[in-house]
Order: structure tokens, then sequence, then C-alpha cells
């Protein structure tokens, strides 16, 4: 479902940790997702580009129109 409401066929690997993999071994599917670039995150002047964020606007609003978010 993430890849097609990403409008995307592509998945990756990254090299940060998250809690993702413990809600996965409980069962629950999980997506880890967000605006931006990972190399300009959590570091000094980091920022997030007004066209990754319209994008990040867009997905969400795909998200919520499917329902699963209610």
């Amino acid at each position: 479902m993430a890849m097609r409401l990403a409008r995307s066929n592509q998945t990756g690997k990254v090299s940060y940790g998250t809690e993702a993999g413990l809600f996965q071994q409980m069962g629950v599917p999980t997506v880890i997702l967000g605006p931006g670039d990972i190399a300009e995150a959590h570091r000094p002047n980091e920022f997030v580009a007004l066209d990754q964020l319209a994008k990040c606007e867009s997905f969400v609003k795909r998200i919520f129109s499917t329902g699963y978010a209610a």
C-alpha cells in the first residue's frame, strides 16, 4: 500500500535506527517516512526543502483519503 500511495516502486536501505523493527516483530505493518534528505537532517543548519514538504503533504493526504489512517 505504501508504495502505491507513494507512487513509487522502489525500496531502499537507510543507515539510521527507528522502533519500526519492534512494531514489525509484533505484527504491525510499519512504514518509515518523512520529508527531506537524511543527509541534511540532525546536524547543524539542518533543513527541509519546501518542495519536499509539499511532496510529504501530498503523500499524507493520500494516506488519509484511503481510510487506513482512521
